[in-house]
């Protein structure tokens, strides 16, 4: 059977019908069902004890972001002019369903403002806005460099790749969630993953989005280790 991968979604407000809706790119329900997982997209309306059972009945998580930001407060920060303030609801279902998952063991993957969440849900702080922020939007390839870790070095080697951008946040190098370590950079210091310390966990966080690649393999081979890490922690 297919692992179950839990995935976190957007709440907006329908301004013609005035009713609220879920909103999500497909291709991240794509990629997983790609590389073999079952997704299941999770309401951030939902009650905080119905996101944790959801957690439960999941066998892997996928958090990405979404064209907004977390809460400055969340890490003891003024919002600076840059900041663009995401919908409450969907900030505190995704804070507690990547706390739950984290707290469960779940396999996680976070991809740009998912992986932005994970340093968050583990007590880490964020850069509000890069001063190189333009060189990291509208989708720009860049090189990477993979350093350390295990994960990514498993997967792509520890070198160089190349990868996209569309975020003008980031992980600040003194500022990683505990239990994490940042294991790829781009040649201007940001920081472009982190991992779990953990030797037997996924936990694993991309600040560039696979979903977008346009090579098949790159986007294979990042969801399929999350695929196969939730299929092994069934069969345990």
């Amino acid at each position: 059977m297919r692992p179950t991968i839990l995935v976190n979604c957007d709440v907006e407000m329908d301004a013609v019908r005035n009713r609220q809706r879920l909103s999500l790119l497909a291709a991240y329900v794509d990629v997983v069902a790609e590389a073999g997982g079952r997704p299941v997209i999770v309401s951030p309306t939902l009650p905080l004890e119905l996101l944790r059972e959801q957690v439960d009945c999941c066998d892997g998580a996928l958090f990405v972001g979404s064209a907004q930001d977390y809460p400055p407060a969340w890490y003891g920060e003024a919002p600076r002019p840059e900041t663009q303030a995401m919908n409450p609801p969907r900030a505190d279902a995704d804070r507690e369903l990547a706390r739950t998952a984290l707290a469960r063991g779940l396999p996680v993957l976070g991809i740009c403002g998912g992986h932005q969440l994970l340093n968050l849900a583990c007590g880490g702080r964020l850069i509000q806005h890069l001063p190189q922020a333009a060189a990291h939007t509208g989708g720009k390839s860049h090189p990477i460099a993979i350093r350390g870790g295990r994960i990514l070095r498993e997967l792509f080697g520890e070198g160089r790749i190349e990868v996209n951008s569309w975020h003008h946040q980031a992980v600040p190098p003194d500022g990683l969630g505990q239990g994490l370590v940042a294991t790829a950079f781009a040649d201007d210091g940001t920081i472009e993953a982190l991992e779990g310390t953990a030797p037997s966990r996924f936990l694993l966080g991309v600040q560039w989005h696979p979903e977008r690649s346009p090579d098949p393999e790159h986007r294979r081979q990042l969801l399929g280790a999350l695929i196969r890490a939730a299929a092994a922690r069934t069969r345990g």
